[in-house]
């Protein structure tokens, strides 16, 4: 009976959101344009093919946490990325635990040298690796809520490069990014982060140990050095998150990056961007969830 209530739950989830998506799309006369954009966008699925290219960056790796929903975007956002980038590392396509093992199947012609983390492989492994790390151990393993924990814990776990680089299955790439790529020459000292729009606060038990414009950052592109991962600071960030506060679930995980990483600074707000339509220097749009029709109606070439 719970597996059939929780199966009937998710469903009622996807539903409802796809009729917020629908009702913005309408709201910015742009329906029939949302309906028809994402329509074709699945068409890619007609003709699969190779669109990975060859790693030319061995000491990089690059992760992006998906889900079931979101196949046919992610499908979108990594071509355009492999259309444009100059650094290629080895890609990790994180699941969110609802990847099926067709959705599998269906990304590795598509991406064929990507790693699948799958929960039930990686998580009997990431279990004793966070055994030294309690509290990272608890808040990943006991609040169901915080997937996104995912993003900002496994990375780090699952692969053993000195470099990562983090992405949205939400983003579309379309010049170079050449910072990250400077950045990269550099051995990366900096850590980048995005910018967001305005404040996408976490909550903390106790308000006044919140630090000044944590909530600022975005995680749609993250970008860090190993050594610049700091796990005390991490463990600090989420022994101080009020777990009972249902906000924290939504932007968790990019607080948590800005608090835990090391000589942090921000990718220029003008190439990497929320709002505003996309330009000629523009290297990459997120495509946040206000903005998800925009995703096929503007960003998919179809």
């Amino acid at each position: 009976m719970w597996k059939v209530f929780n199966f009937m739950d998710f469903g009622f989830a996807v539903i409802k959101k796809e009729l917020f998506y629908l009702r913005a799309a309408w709201r910015q006369g742009r329906g029939l344009d949302y309906l028809r954009t994402r329509r074709a966008a699945r068409k890619i699925f007609s003709s699969p093919s190779n669109l990975q290219r060859p790693i030319n960056q061995p000491n990089l790796s690059v992760h992006v946490l998906t889900s079931h929903r979101d196949l046919t975007m992610l499908v979108w956002a990594l071509a355009s990325f492999y259309k444009v980038t100059p650094i290629i590392g080895q890609l990790y396509i994180h699941s969110d635990g609802t990847l099926s093992f067709h959705d599998r199947d269906r990304l590795k012609i598509f991406f064929p040298g990507a790693e699948i983390v799958a929960p039930e492989q990686f998580e009997p492994k990431l279990t004793q690796q966070l055994e030294a790390y309690p509290v990272l151990k608890k808040y990943r393993f006991n609040f169901s809520d915080f997937v996104l924990l995912k993003k900002l814990i496994d990375p780090f776990f699952a692969s053993t490069s000195e470099f990562r680089l983090i992405i949205d299955s939400d983003l579309l790439w379309f010049t170079a990014p050449t910072e990250l790529e400077t950045e990269l020459r550099r051995d990366v000292p900096r850590s980048l982060m995005m910018l967001n729009n305005g404040e996408c606060p976490v909550f903390f038990k106790s308000p006044d140990r919140y630090p000044a414009r944590l909530g600022q950052y975005n995680s749609g592109v993250v970008f860090y050095r190993r050594g610049n991962f700091n796990l005390k600071k991490l463990s600090e960030y989420l022994d101080s998150i009020d777990e009972r506060h249902p906000q924290n679930a939504h932007f968790i995980e990019q607080a948590g990056y800005a608090y835990c990483l090391e000589n942090l600074a921000e990718l220029p707000q003008s190439r990497y961007h929320i709002k505003g339509a996309v330009g000629p220097q523009t290297a990459v749009k997120h495509y946040t969830s206000p903005r998800r029709v925009q995703f096929f109606t503007e960003g998919v070439a179809v």
